[in-house]
This record gives structure tokens, C-alpha cells and sequence, in this order.
């Protein structure tokens, strides 16, 4: 087990909301983060379906596609790894709701953004994430709702080790391959 990694202290600010449904898997989480010390990152892969005319950087987001398997166009970004925790932190917002973890990259100091999405139906807008660099959501499950007070420390292994259930939705290298794609387009088309 890893280790060495500290949550970082939030002084001042909102604490979580423990009536919120979410908050239990956040403060789970963050305690297997704090144990194991490291975070399993999914594939990244990019489908890029631009329309057969000349396109603007601020709409060329609506045809990209981050996934985490190959697609029958999709370029790889990014293979499966083990992210070595610096720190991490709960972003809470004003009113307690649990908006998203944020992990502190060792090497690096990227940060991550991970948001747990719930295995039911869910009637509110999710919060907003923080501005990050990289940002995923991780979904859980209904054996994961059943885990938590049946077997917590396996499931705090399991979200922390395993890259199921993680779906990126921002990646420095996506953005990358975006403006690759974009400039491309930009040659195609110039008149």
C-alpha cells in the first residue's frame, strides 16, 4: 500500500452536507485516496466527426468525443495508468453540496477533477466542476451502494485501483489534439 499522500486542509471553507446522498462516497473515497495513494486513470481515446465545412475553435468542442475504448475512428491520447497522489481535497460548495475531488498529481502538480455520479436517478443539475485540467466523473453502482456498509475498505481499493466506472470529460492532451484538428481543418478550408 502507498501512502504518503495527505488530504489537504480546507480552512474556512463549506464543510459537506452529511444529510447530502453523495457526501458518504466522497469522504469514502477520499479516505482510500489517503491510504492507498494512488488514483487508476481509464484510457483516453478522441473521435473527431467535424461536418464537411469550415469550422471555429469555440464550436469544435460539440464534435469531439473523449472515450475510454477505441472507437472505429478514434485516435489513443492517452493509455490506462496509476496517478501518484500528492494530495487531494473535497471542492464543497457554499450550501455543503459535494461538487467534485480534487487530486494533486505528484510529479507534475496537475489537478484532477473526479465527480461521482449516483446509480439512480438523479433529478438535480450536478454541480459545477472546478476549473481543472483534466476532469473525470466516476459512476458508481448499485453493488457499490450495497459495499459501502457491507465491505467499505474494499470499495475504497476498488474506486481508487480500478479504472471501471471513469469517463474523462477534460484531458490536457484532448485539448491538444482539438487544436491539431482545428488547424487542420483551418488549412482545408483556407480561401
Amino acid at each position: 500500500m502507498g501512502g504518503g499522500h495527505l488530504s489537504r486542509p480546507d480552512f474556512g471553507m463549506p464543510q459537506p452536507d452529511q444529510a447530502h446522498p453523495l457526501t458518504e462516497f466522497y469522504l469514502l473515497l477520499q479516505h482510500g485516496l489517503d491510504r492507498e495513494g494512488v488514483f487508476a486513470l481509464p484510457a483516453l481515446w478522441a473521435d473527431f466527426q467535424a461536418p464537411a465545412r469550415r469550422i471555429y475553435a469555440d464550436e469544435a468542442e460539440a464534435f469531439l468525443t473523449l472515450r475510454e475504448t477505441p472507437g472505429a475512428a478514434s485516435t489513443p491520447l492517452l493509455a490506462p495508468r496509476t496517478l501518484q497522489l500528492l494530495y487531494s481535497s473535497l471542492h464543497v460548495l457554499p450550501d455543503g453540496t459535494p461538487a467534485a475531488l480534487l487530486l494533486t498529481e505528484e510529479c507534475t502538480r496537475t489537478v484532477y477533477a473526479v465527480q461521482l455520479l449516483p446509480p439512480f436517478v438523479w433529478e438535480d443539475p450536478l454541480p459545477p466542476l472546478p476549473d481543472c485540467a483534466a476532469a473525470l466523473t466516476l459512476t458508481l453502482t448499485l453493488r457499490d451502494v450495497e459495499a459501502i456498509d457491507a465491505d467499505p475498505h474494499a470499495l475504497e481499493q476498488r474506486l481508487c485501483r480500478e479504472p471501471g466506472g471513469k469517463h474523462w470529460l477534460a484531458h490536457p492532451k484532448a485539448e491538444a489534439f482539438l487544436a491539431g484538428r482545428i488547424a487542420l481543418l483551418q488549412r482545408l478550408y483556407k480561401r
